[in-house]
């Protein structure tokens, strides 16, 4: 009995784990106001591959996992340099040519695309259940951004859409990737091959810029709290949700993503909550509730649905 109870409750940790990935990647944003305020991203964003790489190929090495063999690096490569080095440079350049309220909007389509692949790739099927709640989830997202405003550009849809494909796709990757190896040797070791590029790219904009890197010390928590939380952290999370249940499943959370952005906007730098907030943070909620009703089987009895 106490071994069925063990395996529920690893069961729900993993159906409801990509919620917490949301809550923490929509916190992130906050962090970043203020982090990005004084350095570069291109800086950050090698601070945070690097930093979290050595962490998780060390915790990797502590455990004595099996690291990436031969013939399986050039997997590796592609989800490191396009999944995690192109997709957020391009999320990065996407808001700098458009907004951060465009680039959102765009993001909270990941649930469709991280769909459409899995269903496309990996032969997942989707029941009305889940389209009714994906459909909802979105229109939520959007309500709750509201108008993404002006200063739109060509450039900033293009990387807008870029980072969200890439994404979405190499999501997909990972899922399949993970039959062989452990989440945390996934992650470790493709932040670690990113952060080359990132470092290259984030020199190259100092030079270029002549910009001077100068982290003080108010900024060293907000950076920790980026680089291992919400990086090493979430995104372990992520690829090991992803690896123990559907790629539907887990993209569905994706629209608590802004709502947590926004509510820490609220509580931490005094933002205003507007009407359009509540009415969409009420749509995403209802979309969780709707998944996690129980299912009718054919023999009548109800069962938890699983993500």
């Amino acid at each position: 009995m106490s071994t069925m109870n063990g395996k529920k409750r690893t069961g729900l940790f993993y159906q409801y784990a990509p919620l917490a990935v949301m809550i923490i990647w929509g916190s992130m944003y906050v962090a970043n106001r203020v982090i990005l305020q004084e350095m570069p991203a291109l800086i950050l964003l090698f601070l945070r591959f690097s930093i979290s790489g050595v962490l998780l190929l060390a915790f990797a090495k502590y455990r004595g996992l099996q690291m990436f063999r031969r013939e399986d690096l050039k997997e590796l490569l592609h989800i490191s340099l396009l999944g995690y080095f192109v997709c957020e440079a391009a999320l990065l350049l996407g808001t700098q040519f458009s907004n951060a309220g465009f680039a959102s909007i765009l993001n909270a389509l990941n649930p469709i695309t991280i769909s459409l692949f899995a269903v496309i790739l990996l032969g997942e099927r989707l029941s009305g259940r889940e389209v009714l709640a994906l459909v909802i989830a979105v229109a939520g997202a959007f309500v709750t951004i509201g108008n993404p405003g002006e200063g739109i550009t060509f450039p900033g849809i293009f990387f807008s859409l870029l980072s969200l494909l890439v994404w979405s796709y190499v999501t997909i990757r990972i899922k399949k990737l993970s039959v062989k190896y452990d989440p945390i040797v996934i992650t470790g070791s493709a932040m670690a091959i990113a952060s080359v590029p990132a470092l290259f790219s984030g020199l190259v904009w100092l030079r270029v810029t002549g910009e001077t890197l100068h982290i003080s010390a108010g900024l060293v928590p907000p950076v920790l709290y980026v680089c291992v939380i919400c990086t090493a952290g979430a995104h372990l999370l992520w690829n090991t949700a992803m690896a123990k249940g559907s790629a539907t499943g887990c993209a569905a959370f994706y629209p608590f993503q802004p709502v947590t952005s926004m509510v820490l906007g609220i509580l931490l730098l005094g933002e205003k909550c507007s009407t359009g907030f509540l009415a969409g943070a009420a749509l995403i909620i209802l979309s969780i509730v709707i998944r996690s009703l129980p299912v009718k089987e054919k023999s009548g009895k109800l069962s938890a649905h699983s993500a």
